[in-house]
């Protein structure tokens, strides 16, 4: 492995200066043209150490992982904060960066006596504090939250994979890579793409080009919202021979759920308007088949409306959990 293994020299520098809990503190995802940035505080009890910790960029993903779940059971305290690519694009990067570290500080329930930061600057000034540059390749604890923050944010970008399967984010977590870039300029930026960021921005009006890539948009929408509220999204754009097709089904708590999305820009009329009763009867037809076909027994079925109002850059959602019975 590149690079010489990490000690605890800085922190017990630290220590003898009279302070007990040091808290090393990291990010993962400033780069990327996808996803939140993602920042972990971690701290350890004084001379607690874990072979094998190094920058996460220099660990095999097999191997973070691993340390992954020894840090947290080994950590007397650690905290993740996570700042999405929406407040990314309102404020900028930096900004986004500083404040997933101070919701990361937050989530640490132990008292901080010291901070060790990555980085040449970090604005707050609530603890008394050391920045190091090229931090995660020196200090132990900056090291543990780098595989923290990189280890989470992976994980989620695998899940956003699934959820937009044609951007390739599980292969790359977001990052501007050939593959990616061209994804982009083929599909459009998905809800999580940061258009704010040279290699996306370019390809936002193609969302408004034409009804369809409209649609589409205002699906990838309601998916994204959906997981946001901890559904499980089972399947989408479900088609059923000439019934037509449903656009999402998900789960919840037992539930099941189909979900018609409708989308619209401008001002005109509420999107979910557009589903009268002819619709009504093929979402429960279709949903019918899928049911047999799956052969799903024992779950409450609920019919569901997301209406998406897409402004240029905004959106309105509005979800009907129980649309309608039949």
């Amino acid at each position: 492995m590149p690079g010489s293994e990490i000690s605890l020299e800085i922190e017990e520098k630290i220590w003898r200066k009279g302070y007990s809990n040091v808290a090393g503190i990291d990010e993962a995802g400033r780069g990327p043209l996808a996803g939140p940035v993602v920042a972990a505080a971690v701290i350890f009890k004084k001379g607690s150490f874990i072979k094998g910790v190094n920058d996460s960029k220099l660990l095999s993903p097999s191997k973070r992982e691993k340390l992954f779940e020894e840090i947290t059971q080994k950590a007397m305290a650690y905290g993740i904060g996570l700042v999405d690519n929406r407040e990314i694009d309102r404020t900028n990067i930096v900004s986004a960066t500083h404040k997933a570290m101070r919701k990361a500080l937050g989530q640490i329930r132990e008292r901080i006596d010291y901070i060790l930061v990555d980085g040449n600057r970090f604005p707050d000034r609530i603890y008394p504090q050391t920045n190091i540059v090229g931090g995660d390749r020196k200090s132990f604890t900056i090291a543990a939250a780098s595989i923290l923050a990189k280890v989470y944010r992976d994980r989620l970008m695998k899940k956003y994979d699934k959820l937009f399967p044609e951007y390739g984010f599980g292969k790359h977590m977001g990052y501007g890579t050939k593959e990616h870039r061209e994804a982009i300029k083929k599909h459009n930026p998905c809800p999580i793409h940061r258009r704010s960021f040279s290699g996306v921005k370019e390809y936002v009006e193609g969302i408004f080009k034409n009804n369809k890539s409209v649609g589409k948009y205002g699906e990838q929408i309601a998916v994204k919202y959906l997981f946001d509220k901890d559904f499980e999204i089972v399947e989408t754009n479900y088609r059923k021979g000439s019934f037509g097709e449903i656009d999402i089904i998900a789960k919840k708590d037992e539930a099941l759920y189909f979900v018609e999305v409708k989308t619209q820009t401008g001002n005109y009329f509420p999107p979910e308007l557009k589903v009268d009763d002819y619709k009504m009867k093929q979402i429960a037809r279709i949903a019918e088949e899928y049911i047999f076909e799956k052969e799903i027994e024992g779950v409450d079925v609920k019919f569901s409306v997301i209406s998406v109002l897409l402004k240029e850059k905004s959106e309105k959602i509005k979800f009907y959990e129980e649309a309608f019975t039949l």
